[in-house]
């Protein structure tokens, strides 16, 4: 049990990662997604270093019904009733037209030596789905899911 927790990240990331470059339109992620079947990916700039991350929530979030915040009309002028800095970052989601609009940035990421037990941390402690490998340079070189932690996890017990 032990020796698989100690398990370095790069024994068990898939190595063969689907990025994405910050200046790719929304459509052509739509379908990368959708070709490849999976939920998100790495967005990485020239030198493979990652960036930020796209998943399938924050293309959901493109589509979403935008609610504009109440307001009233006081002497000429919009006088809002509720706080529109929520407005305007939905608004921005929804009028996004490339990753960079899109993507969550700054991203989380581990070494490649990293422990099973660290990615578990790190994933557990952030709420997160997939998680980069990146290398000393910081380039991406794997992703590790949950998916892959809990196949991991069943090799401890036997399953």
């Amino acid at each position: 049990m032990e020796k698989t927790l100690k398990k370095m990240a790069k024994d068990f990331m898939a190595k063969k990662v689907i990025a994405v470059q910050e200046n790719e339109t929304i459509k052509a992620l739509f379908n990368l997604l959708d070709r490849s079947g999976i939920l998100g990916v790495p967005v990485v700039d020239a030198k493979k270093h990652v960036v930020g991350i796209v998943t399938e929530s924050d293309l959901i979030k493109h589509f979403t019904t935008l609610k504009v915040p109440r307001s009233i009309n006081l002497l000429g002028s919009i006088v809002y009733l509720n706080d529109i800095s929520d407005f305007n970052k939905h608004l921005k989601e929804h009028c996004a037209e490339t990753v960079k609009d899109l993507m969550i940035a700054p991203v989380i990421t581990a070494s490649e030596t990293a422990t099973l037990l660290e990615v578990i941390d790190l994933m557990s402690e952030n709420n997160i789905s997939r998680l980069p490998i990146v290398n000393k340079k910081g380039e991406l070189t794997g992703i590790i899911t949950r998916k892959d932690v809990v196949h991991q996890l069943a090799t401890i017990k036997k399953v």
